[in-house]
């Protein structure tokens, strides 16, 4: 399948700092695989409701046996070039 724009809803904004920054979190729902949904470029088609270190918290094979995934957006070009996503693993340092 393809990634579907209606289904990343976002959860909260989060304001950090002086400036305006936010780190955004949202919920994300497809029958893909994670390894789909990792692709550079599928989440192209939401570039401009994402940002760097926009948090994403998966559900993939939503319609077989679930398997989530935690994902932080490390490029949102807003013209051209991927969007691309990096699987959330424990901080560094924890």
């Amino acid at each position: 399948m393809a990634f579907e724009p209606r289904s990343l809803s976002l959860v909260n904004s989060v304001p950090y700092g002086t400036a305006g920054n936010r780190v955004d979190f949202m919920h994300y729902a497809t029958p893909d695989a994670v390894a789909t949904v990792i692709a550079a470029g599928y989440f192209n088609a939401s570039r401009t409701k994402l940002r760097v270190n926009t948090v994403i918290e998966a559900m993939c094979v939503a319609d077989g046996v679930g398997d989530r995934v935690s994902l932080i957006v490390t490029a949102a070009p807003q013209v051209t070039g991927n969007v691309t996503v990096a699987v959330n693993t424990d901080a560094s340092g924890a």
